[in-house]
């Protein structure tokens, strides 16, 4: 597993592409319900252009799940695109910061010699989870009544039905 780095030396003015290979622990993802499933795989292109340093790509994982819905564990493929403009520690309250930051590129600051795309992988990891996470698009969840997956089992509970709270307003008469 590599770092995730790049020498500011090391891009040459066309650009150069990368392939890092991370895991969710190396990133500091700790979080004990969101556990990767695979290995974090990144293609990086990074364009440095005067003093900025432009990183596109695409970061290809998965993540272990809990369905909001029924509760089962699930595996997701995760396919994140990646854009960040990185900019030396001292011109990050600089203008050009301000402007980049006003648009929908993320900026992160860097320390000669060295571009640590680590933090920007983490942040377009976790932007990426589902808040409500589900199993499949049609996924029926648990049954109010008893409990039951109703994905997997049928049962015999009756559908509550439930009158409009106004329906009482509707016999008031008003003089």
């Amino acid at each position: 597993m590599s770092r995730l780095t790049m020498e500011l030396f090391a891009i040459p003015a066309e650009g150069i592409s990368q392939r890092f290979t991370s895991t969710g622990i190396a990133l500091g993802i700790v979080d004990p319900e969101l556990t990767m499933a695979q290995p974090i795989e990144l293609e990086c292109q990074f364009y440095k252009v005067t003093r900025e340093v432009v990183v596109l790509g695409t970061l290809y994982s998965a993540v272990r799940l809990t369905c909001s819905r029924c509760a089962e564990e699930f595996e997701q493929a995760l396919h994140v695109m990646l854009d960040a403009v990185y900019l030396p520690m001292q011109e990050l309250s600089s203008e050009r910061a301000k402007e980049l930051e006003e648009g929908d590129t993320d900026v992160y600051p860097y320390t000669e010699p060295v571009i640590d795309i680590a933090e920007m992988v983490h942040d377009k990891l976790l932007l990426s989870i589902p808040l409500q996470p589900h199993c499949m698009g049609g996924c029926m969840g648990l049954c109010p009544s008893c409990g039951v997956n109703r994905n997997t089992v049928s049962c015999q509970c009756a559908e509550e039905k439930l009158g409009s709270p106004f329906e009482l307003l509707k016999g008031l008469r008003f003089s």
